[in-house]
């Protein structure tokens, strides 16, 4: 579970494994996602939040990549922002932040990003509108 949250984090911040690279904005990795559920040792958990559409990943079109986290306990006030880099080429995300650089597979169809890591951890990330 550690490192499903590290990967999380990693992911979210800069934090995707098979995604398309079409510039077609349906298929673009570029805009604001929010993670829609995590699939772990099999079982899939659908994340709830309580902060409803606060908590997202912002792929912008230069290559910049921030991650803004926002704590219920503190009237959803923001909490954390993690900023970073990331290559997305033939279905190959790679991110590069404080602690280093981490590639994952990831498909992207219409609004739904479907992330994988090298343990067979999967993310279902939804685009914000």
């Amino acid at each position: 579970m550690k490192k499903l949250l590290v990967l999380f984090v990693a992911l979210s911040a800069f934090t995707f494994t098979s995604c398309s690279d079409d510039d077609d904005l349906g298929n673009s990795i570029v805009g604001k996602w929010y993670l829609h559920s995590v699939t772990y040792e099999g079982k899939t958990k659908v994340k709830e939040y309580e902060c409803k559409n606060k908590d997202y990943t912002e792929f912008t079109s230069n290559g910049k990549i921030t991650e803004y986290r926002y704590d219920v306990e503190n009237e959803c006030k923001k909490e954390i922002e993690i900023e970073g880099t990331y290559v997305f080429k033939d279905n190959k995300l790679t991110i590069t932040h404080s602690d280093g650089s981490e590639i994952y597979n990831c498909t992207i169809k219409g609004d739904e990003m479907n992330v994988n890591n090298k343990d067979g951890d999967k993310m279902l990330f939804k685009r914000l509108k």
